[in-house]
């Protein structure tokens, strides 16, 4: 048996600036069965004694080879010649790989008897400042897995060029030779590899780290050696010939050789190309005549047509004609760069003008949509006042009604049951003097008036949903209730009273629990934060919600532990009776279905689910008997979508009935994994859970008790249901842990005594935990979108690092920017919070004036200053209500009104210009304004860190006399540093030092 599995080829010519971390990459492979061979190929740096540290510290690993100076294509023939492994891979010197490569790669070819295997790769950018480079993930093109390249030709088109990202059966290798004395030289090697390769196999994941700063240069770029890549692709073509491969792949490398000519000519443009027009006509002149030779049909090929990147095919119509590619590239080299920049524009405009005007000539309404762009107009927004901008006036000018009290339900889309027995509540005698509003859709005002009707109630005034009397309603109100929240406009007065009581008790996972969508708690958690009142209907509950909406250490108020408002009607027992009446179903067993709703709201699929319990239905149908009638309540999203006149057993839930208060007149509940089980344990009925997809909907949702938990019975087909259903049943169903443990609260009184209690603030006897300002320090750190970088995750595991028992820490960030990598903030420890901003901001009219003036324009003076505070202390309240912080780290980003508005927490604070550059203030008029502008307004920070290279502005001298400025060498400012600053501890003068 082989001793290596695979070979690693490294030819190495004057890196040692990046050769010990690609070494670091190589001697760390997860395979451990792997020989690297490196091949010095006559560097005059120190390369030599680099590689040989590691033959020493590795013997039965690394083995270095030395050349005299004959180029890359002889190293990797020299240490190919000398592999052994049963695989190959080859690694450029200044590049490096994941550390699992090899060993997925291998694992891939031996699984599946691959010959030669593909990857993706990050492509790696060095910038200025900052240690760690920027890596962006270039993915693998590939439809197909484990095919041979004749069978499916069109990936030859799309396949990478490259020799590196691919793990190469050493046997297929034979025969193949880099061409030596040429550049260009592996796509020579990579294209014969794939169409020799009787298997391809495909990782689509990103294992090979390629350092674009040092060789992107020559592939982006042109010079005499440019000229080999016509060499390189005549001793390609010559291989295909000879291989009788040509004929198959002929559309193919027509297209891959046409795009790398052309990619060629793309190089042409920039301004620091401008006076080497000779030699640019002298490689148009050689490609050409390449392609009229070996391929003249070339121009019809349907790959450049409609697969070319979009700079190809912008300049295509010129490319296809050389005394056009000549002509066009002429006039490029002598019109000066900043002219064809504005033409570029002035030709953009156009282009989007015409466009603008074709739509605005077919359209039907032109008044109509004349008034809609007018009102669009950032300006001209604010004087038709958007609900935000009308909220806020409301917000800042009428004062609190003391004797209002709202309610809303779920966004205005429902009344449901805490919701609805708490109104009824209201309507008893003491409350006389009070106005009660339900806030609603416009649409749902005829239901809900005839439901409020059927029970008596008239007291409560509707209200629709964001529409100006509903701004006034919750900028007046002194009691406001929902059971989701309030708008992200919404700011509570400290004279107004918030109750939040949810919808339900947990059983799918909530929070920051919930997968990749851990960015999108914002809104949610911040109005339990700005809650006065959280009301749960059982430990569990407060638990979980206060652990995975992270409101542990920050939140301040009262939760009561009341059990639910309305499962108050379970223990009204005339109810029963009288509703069996009224339906006509005295003498049957009454079942009641509600399954939870399956879809996602990005992905509904309403029409399988429908298809599914339709079948379902259809079954239970046949199989109930003539004493028994099942209710079905589904979800909106599909519960119009189902024919009750189908079914001779099944009827529609009532709609002129509470929820709950029809559910009291049940015998049986069958549900799946919806919340309402919590519920349903309160009336001490039979309840049975139909699981029939249990391992599909439990697969990609994570829950916080396994069904197997619960002492209630689980069934998972429909013979199974209805023998559970024709179970003997006893008068009281006990389950008695189930009961103890989510419903031991729960009594008849606690929709009363829940609106006794934060209405009338009356003694009712209800368990009541105030929670207020934890002993420890809070700490926010506000971070740019964190990103999967090697960066972001030393900051997270730095963050981690942290001594939690001292301080709490919270990592704050604009929840847009965390959409596509939110998975990331599931890698913080869990004792690590974090918090949202949600977008947009409350403005008043002359506040976004000054705004606007500031931040777009730069004008600053007395008015915009007063405006810009009180614009900032209105958005600290709106995001974090009555918390404070004691310590805030502005760590990165360059936000300047967040900047304003973290100004105004009264806690020790520290700005880091974490993600300054200095090529870029030296070429951006705007990036520069906007660093001067931090720099004039830090003066209430405590400390302001920043990187060596900002030490000779004058802003940063003139700060340094008002606060305390440290330097950094280079970029990324770690953050462990940045907190034993806080800790006023003292670091290496090397690492951090003073302005001098």
């Amino acid at each position: 048996m082989n001793k290596y599995k695979v070979s690693i080829i490294v030819p190495v010519y004057n890196v040692e600036k990046y050769l010990k971390q690609c070494m670091e990459s190589l001697v760390n492979q997860t395979l451990r069965e792997i020989e690297i061979i490196t091949v010095n190929d006559g560097s005059p740096d120190n390369s030599i004694e680099i590689l040989e540290r590691y033959a020493k510290k590795y013997p039965d690993k690394v083995k270095v080879f030395s050349t005299e100076n004959r180029g890359v294509s002889h190293a990797r023939n020299y240490g190919l010649d000398r592999a052994s492994g049963d695989y190959v891979m080859f690694v450029d010197s200044d590049d490096y790989i994941e550390l699992d490569m090899a060993k997925k790669l291998y694992r891939k070819a031996i699984k599946d008897h691959n010959d030669l295997v593909m990857c993706a790769r990050y492509n790696v950018y060095e910038v200025e400042g900052k240690k760690e480079p920027r890596r962006k993930v270039l993915k693998i093109f590939s439809m197909n897995q484990n095919f041979k390249m004749s069978e499916r030709k069109f990936e030859l088109a799309h396949a990478s060029p490259f020799p590196w990202d691919k793990l190469y059966k050493r046997s297929l290798l034979e025969g193949i030779r880099f061409p030596e004395g040429i550049r260009f030289e592996d796509l020579v090697v990579a294209f014969e590899a794939v169409t020799r390769a009787e298997s391809i196999g495909v990782v689509h994941e990103p294992l090979y780290n390629y350092r674009k700063t040092t060789q992107g240069g020559f592939l982006n770029s042109f010079s005499e050696a440019t000229k080999d890549i016509v060499t390189a692709f005549g001793l390609l073509f010559d291989f295909m010939k000879e291989h009788d491969l040509f004929d198959t792949f002929k559309e193919e490398l027509e297209y891959i050789c046409t795009r790398h000519f052309f990619y060629r000519y793309e190089s042409f443009y920039a301004d620091e190309k401008k006076g080497q027009l000779q030699l640019k006509i002298d490689i148009i002149n050689e490609t050409q005549d390449f392609l009229e030779k070996e391929i003249p049909g070339w121009r019809d090929n349907q790959y450049l047509k409609y697969c070319s990147g979009a700079a190809i095919k912008k300049h295509l119509k010129y490319y296809v004609d050389r005394n056009k590619t000549i002509r066009y590239i002429t006039f490029r080299d002598r019109i000066p760069g900043f002219v064809l920049r504005i033409a570029q524009k002035l030709r953009n405009l156009k282009t989007k003008l015409n466009g603008k005007w074709r739509k605005f000539r077919r359209s039907r309404n032109k008044k109509a949509l004349i008034k809609k762009k007018l009102k669009n107009l950032p300006f001209l927004k604010l004087f038709h006042m958007p609900i935000d901008v009308k909220y806020t006036k409301y917000y800042e000018e009428l004062s609190v009604n003391d004797k209002d009290i709202l309610f809303e339900s779920k966004h205005g889309e429902d009344l449901a049951g805490n919701i609805f027995n708490m109104i009824y509540e209201t309507g008893r005698d003491k409350y006389k003097g009070y106005r009660v509003f339900l806030v609603l859709k416009k649409e749902l005002y005829e239901t809900y008036r005839t439901l409020l009707n059927n029970y008596g109630i008239r007291h409560v005034r509707f209200i629709e949903l964001h529409s100006n009397e509903y701004l006034k309603a919750i900028a007046t109100a002194k009691y406001l209730v929902t059971d989701t929240s309030l708008p992200p406009y919404f700011i509570k007065k400290p004279e107004q009273v918030y109750l939040n009581t949810w919808h339900g008790t947990p059983l799918k996972a909530m929070g920051r629990a919930v997968p990749d969508r851990e960015y999108g708690l914002g809104n949610v958690q911040r109005n339990f934060n700005i809650a006065d009142y959280l009301l749960y209907q059982n430990d569990f509950s407060k638990d979980v919600f206060l652990n995975d909406y992270m409101l542990d250490k920050i939140y301040e108020g009262k939760v009561l532990l009341s059990g639910y408002p309305r499962n108050s009607a379970f223990y009204r027992t005339d109810r029963r009776d009288i509703i069996r009446k009224e339906c006509k179903i005295e003498d049957k067993q009454v079942i009641v279905y509600m399954p939870t709703w399956r879809g996602l709201l990005h992905k509904k699929e309403n029409k399988e689910q429908v298809a599914r319990i339709y079948s379902y239905l259809a079954r239970i149908d046949y199989k109930l008997q003539e004493n028994q009638i099942l209710y079905v309540k589904l979800h909106p999203f599909v519960k119009s979508e189902i024919n009750y006149d189908d079914f001779i057993h099944i009827r529609q839930f009532p709609s002129e009935y509470e929820t709950y208060d029809f559910l009291n007149a049940s015998d049986m509940l069958i549900t799946d994994y919806s919340s309402i089980m919590f519920d349903y344990a309160v009336s001490k009925k039979k309840m049975i859970l139909f699981t029939y997809d249990r391992e599909e909907y439990l697969k990609d949702r994570g829950i916080y008790i396994s069904l197997d938990e619960m002492d209630l019975p689980k069934v998972d087909t429909v013979e199974e249901l209805m023998d559970e259903i024709n179970k003997e049943v006893k008068e009281e169903c006990e389950y008695p842990l189930f009961f103890e443990r989510f419903c031991s609260y729960d009594s008849e009184d606690t929709a009363r005594n829940v609106c006794d209690t934060v209405f009338l603030q009356e003694e009712c006897g209800l368990k009541t935990i105030e929670y207020k300002k934890v002993k420890k320090p809070n700490v926010l750190v506000h971070v740019k979108a964190l990103k999967d970088t090697e960066e972001d995750n030393s900051f997270i595991r730095k963050m981690n690092g942290m001594n939690l028992e001292k301080r709490n820490y919270f990592i704050h960030f604009k929840a847009n920017g965390m959409k596509k990598t939110s998975s990331l903030l599931s890698l913080f420890n869990k004792d690590i919070g974090y918090l949202p901003m949600q977008p947009g901001k409350n403005y008043r009219l002359w506040e976004y004036i000054a705004f606007t003036l500031t931040f777009k324009y730069g004008i600053e003076n007395g008015f915009t200053k007063r405006k810009i505070q009180s614009l900032a202390l209105r958005e600290l309240r709106k995001h974090f209500g009555d918390t404070n912080f004691e310590y805030v780290i502005n760590y990165s980003g360059m936000d300047l009104m967040l900047l304003h508005i973290l100004d105004q927490i009264q806690g020790k604070k520290i700005y880091c210009f974490n993600d300054f550059t200095i090529a870029q203030y030296n070429k951006s008029k705007k990036y520069r304004k906007d660093i001067q502008y931090a720099l004039r307004h830090l003066d209430n920070y405590d400390l302001v860190v920043l990187p060596d290279s900002m030490k000779n502005m004058k802003e940063v001298h003139e700060l340094n006399k008002k606060t305390k400025v440290r330097m950094v060498e280079s970029l990324p400012i770690d953050i462990d540093k940045v907190i034993k600053l806080l800790n006023n501890e003292t670091l290496d003068e090397t690492l951090v030092k003073e302005v001098e």
